[in-house]
């Protein structure tokens, strides 16, 4: 997916600030991370690690609703270097219905967060494919017996304006930055296991923020309650 990236205004360039200081940050922390990873004990937290199953073969068909529907338009993140292999799997789906705006969810799940393997992020991911991003409150999403931290936002291209909803996890955590991410792969190897790591993003076409994540947020609980304990915990690190 090509596209030509506008001039971002003052609110949207809270992606490049981040990056560049989380990239002086990073550094330390990512000589931090295998260091730690060479002398931890070498156990794993991956739930699909030798297990056979495809996350591909997890999702439903229908959640609430919505039903999967011919693919869409899916931005699909791609890693900054060619050869580094940031995913063991992606998976995306469109998920259509006739009483809600559509929705197109991404799950791209790493089975060991250590070293170049971290999951990319959508404040980096989508500036590069030509979208100027706008941000939204962060949301807090409620199960029973969990929370997810999430964040959203808009993103908005010449052709089309998506909002966003997204959580990634690492481990049995979920941060909100790259920062907090990395912190959080660096704590648990050095605690003796070497976390995986799932970003979970839903995105649908709308004009209007808040209408659009609430969408978003509904979609997400039909989500877990749809799929089985094996998507269950793929996407939180729970059964």
């Amino acid at each position: 997916m090509s596209r030509h990236s506008p001039t971002q205004d003052p609110q949207s360039r809270f992606g490049s600030r981040l990056t560049r200081r989380e990239f002086v940050i990073g550094g330390g922390l990512g000589a931090t991370a295998l260091l730690a990873a060479a002398t931890a004990p070498r156990s794993t937290t991956a739930v699909l690690n030798n297990s056979g199953t495809a996350l591909d073969d997890l999702l439903p068909k229908s959640i609430g609703q919505w039903t999967a529907a011919p693919f869409a338009d899916v931005l699909i993140p791609r890693a900054e270097k060619a050869e580094e292999k940031s995913y063991d799997e992606v998976v995306t789906r469109y998920y259509d219905s006739r009483l809600a705006p559509p929705i197109m969810l991404l799950i791209a799940y790493g089975k060991a967060q250590v070293g170049g393997t971290e999951l990319h992020r959508p404040e980096a991911c989508y500036p590069v494919a030509g979208f100027k991003l706008h941000r939204r409150p962060d949301v807090i999403l409620r199960f029973p017996g969990l929370e997810i931290d999430a964040r959203s936002m808009t993103a908005e291209a010449s052709d089309r304006i998506e909002q966003l909803l997204y959580w990634t996890r690492v481990g049995t955590d979920f941060p909100t930055s790259s920062l907090a991410q990395r912190w959080s792969a660096i704590r648990q190897t050095v605690g003796g296991s070497v976390p995986d790591g799932v970003l979970v993003r839903l995105s649908a076409l709308s004009l209007e923020p808040a209408g659009g994540i609430e969408v978003l947020q509904r979609f997400a609980s039909e989500l877990l309650g749809a799929g089985g304990s094996a998507l269950r915990s793929v996407l939180t690190g729970r059964a």
